[in-house]
């Protein structure tokens, strides 16, 4: 029988709107709606029927919009921000819930809830009121879960609505595996749908509005890989099916760079919402090579496109997600020609990874190819693995992947070094596949860095000169190979101390001195370190004392195995002013000396408003919104009170709210924030224009300058 299910909206139409509002996709460009949604649910309300989820979302982002210390009290914060959290635990693990009987913490268990949640709402209801610090990050942490819980598997029930046509497609489909395999590719032909028939318009979208709607349609995906195990396999199996990555007709030879150019962007923010996906792409791909002959055009454009994956710098920071293991093992069982060239591809991919200790680009250390044991886990996930069927060898490549299973938490199935045996009854498709996102309790993810027993990158602010120039060294640690490189050490007696105390309990390896310019405060160091250390290489710029590397702009080189750094040339401050941007997998930071501060810039010593526009507003500007700042100086209250006398606009008095309440700011903000906070980088903002009576925005850039120096 038909089951009647009465709504608060009037068609899944209006709650799709009401999601982009509360989550809008990358380059949303239109203004902040999440009031507007809040108002929409508050109504939703009235009419009864609503679901938990979504009341929950209104309430946290109504919190966060209320999260004004120039209108509200802090009192009045923490108590919105509480009562917002825990509603939104209380009704989804109170014991009293119909149903068996079960603790909270069994609820949240049976539910995905971390654990924490219901421990923070016990201290909001039972004690004081947690601190600001801690509910703004729980509120953030509550919408993020709410997305993956209920907001990212709605589209699935809009594709197959009634009237969405997706459904009728899917008539006569069983039930089961095969039935949701199929009901999940429908679901992403739908949203491909969107971008796929561009080609038949009689006028090409601009640009802009192109790439805001792949950017929508890559959102519509990773929904569809996130609400089922098989979602990712779905979504690659339509990419090569339906001939989106790989022109249907293709002729042997024909080049491919047309689709690179047109898909890379769109993969890799599906990757980024979901980074399975591109592990789960480039099986499918090998998969489809197993059967392929010499002359087989298609499988040679997917060939390409794996070679492409492997060896572009577009896909560089991305290459550390894929499974390699299963890549090798699957062109051994279907050797041909398009495998053996994969095979030979990835051998090649893995000794440039591997390259010798010390060579350009990668600091001198620890030989990486000693082996490390296999059995960090329990004996219990040991026997797991052999009731599969499995069987390993002791000894395994070193080099950590950043994806794990839930119960084996340090097992790396990146390189073809771990050994596995399978029984003769078994093909390696059977016996990896419920080890890599098609089975419940081996699934693989994207793993946050806190979670992990070994974290990613770890960076460590030493204060130096603390009310006076009030100056950041930092020490940045990659944590597998504990090699280390410290940045700024401009005061050796605060320094010192610290390196040595983590050199001696073994958490360090020191490895190199880097300075963002030449000036004392930040280079002046640099002769006491290498007495005390001995002798370290010293990158920076080429005025900086002792510098024996100075890299060239957009030149990279690696600390450890995994963090990759990226030196960008920022002359002005002074003219070797370099800042380091580095990246660990998902983790992006920069440190940007005294070319950008948090809500300010560097005065222009050695250069012109020109050059700081385009170290600004051009180079790191570039970098991902998402990439956290670490300036040379803790100046942003200073700056923020310049800030708001140009601009009185809301992301600058959050800035206010925030540096009025923690004595340091850096690594908490972002280049997507300071684009909206920092009035250096909004020279193209009729508001600032206006205030300084300039429309250039060079010579915004210097009037601003000139304002700030004579506060």
């Amino acid at each position: 029988m038909a089951k009647v299910i009465f709504t608060p909206w009037k068609d899944q139409s209006q709650l799709l709107a009401v999601r982009t509002q509360f989550y809008p996709p990358p380059m949303y460009e239109v203004p902040d709606m999440r009031s507007r949604a809040c108002a929409t649910v508050a109504a939703w309300k009235l009419r009864g029927n609503l679901p938990h989820p979504v009341e929950a979302t209104a309430l946290l982002t109504d919190a966060i919009l209320h999260d004004d210390a120039k209108k509200n009290s802090i009192f009045s914060i923490r108590a919105t921000y509480s009562a917002a959290f825990c509603r939104f635990v209380t009704s989804l693990v109170d014991s009293k819930l119909g149903g068996q009987r079960k603790t909270m913490f069994q609820r949240a268990i049976d539910l995905g809830l971390p654990a924490s949640f219901v421990e923070l709402r016990h201290e909001a209801t039972h004690r004081e009121l947690p601190t600001l610090t801690v509910l703004r990050n729980a509120a953030q942490r509550s919408l993020e879960w709410l997305w993956d819980f209920y907001w990212a598997k709605i589209d699935l029930h809009v594709a197959f609505a009634p009237g969405a046509g997706a459904l009728g497609a899917m008539d006569g489909v069983d039930d089961g595996v095969d039935g949701e395999m199929e009901l999940l590719k429908a679901a992403a032909r739908a949203s491909l749908d969107q971008v796929t028939g561009e080609a038949g318009a009689s006028e090409p979208p601009r640009k802009k509005r192109r790439v805001q709607r792949l950017a929508g349609v890559a959102t519509q995906l990773v929904s569809v890989c996130k609400s089922s195990g098989k979602g990712s396999g779905a979504v690659s199996r339509v990419l090569l099916e339906d001939s989106v990555l790989v022109p249907a007709g293709r002729r042997l030879g024909m080049s491919m760079d047309e689709k690179f150019a047109k898909w890379d962007y769109f993969l890799q923010v599906v990757t980024d919402g979901y980074p399975a996906f591109l592990t789960a792409l480039t099986e499918a791909m090998v998969d489809a090579l197993g059967s392929a002959t010499k002359d087989d055009a298609h499988c040679e454009g997917i060939f390409m496109w794996l070679d492409h994956i492997l060896g572009s710098t577009q896909w560089e920071s991305k290459r550390r997600l894929l499974s390699f293991a299963y890549v090798l093992s699957a062109c051994e069982q279907n050797s041909n020609y398009w495998t053996g060239m994969l095979k030979e591809r990835i051998r090649k991919e893995d000794n440039d990874l591997s390259s010798v200790p010390g060579s350009d680009g990668q600091l001198s250390g620890k030989d990486k190819t000693a082996p490390q044991s296999l059995y960090t886990g329990t004996n219990d996930d040991v026997k797991t693995l052999k009731s599969l069927g499995w069987e390993a060898v002791d000894t395994w490549d070193s080099r950590p992947l950043g994806i794990t299973a839930d119960a084996i938490p340090r097992i790396n199935l990146r390189f073809w070094r771990f050994i596995i045996y399978l029984p003769s009854s078994m093909s390696f498709t059977r016996a990896i596949r419920p080890f890599i996102g098609f089975s419940s309790r081996y699934q693989y993810r994207s793993v946050p860095a806190q979670a992990q027993h070994i974290r990613a990158m770890h960076i460590q602010s030493i204060p130096m000169w603390t009310g006076k120039g009030n100056n950041y060294a930092y020490l940045v640690t990659d944590e597998p190979t504990k090699q280390s490189a410290i940045i700024d050490p401009a005061n050796p007696p605060e320094v010192t101390p610290v390196l040595q105390s983590q050199i001696k309990e073994g958490k360090i390896d020191l490895m190199a001195i880097v300075n963002t310019h030449h000036h004392w405060d930040h280079a002046g160091g640099n002769e006491e370190l290498l007495k005390v250390f001995g002798k370290l290489p010293v990158i920076g710029g080429k005025d900086c004392k002792y510098v024996t590397k100075t890299p060239s702009h957009g030149e990279t080189f690696k600390i450890g195995e995994r963090i990759s750094v990226k030196a960008l040339h920022t002359p002005c401050h002074t003219q070797d002013s370099i800042c380091y941007f580095m990246q660990d997998g998902e983790d992006r930071v920069v440190f940007t000396g005294d070319t950008l501060f948090i809500g300010g810039c560097g005065r222009f010593f050695e250069g012109t408003a020109p050059e700081m526009h385009k170290a600004l507003n051009e180079t790191l500007a570039s970098l991902p919104d998402d990439t956290k700042v670490f300036p040379g100086h803790e100046y942003t209250k200073g700056n923020v009170q310049f800030c708001l006398a140009v601009s009185q606009s809301e992301p600058i008095k959050k800035l206010e709210a925030f540096a009025e309440q923690n004595q340091q700011t850096q690594g908490k903000f972002t280049i997507g924030d300071e684009k909206l906070h920092n009035v250096f980088m909004r020279v193209n903002d009729p508001e600032i224009q206006k205030k300084t009576g300039k429309t250039d925005p060079v010579e915004v850039m210097a009037a601003l300058r000139e304002m700030k120096n004579a506060m």
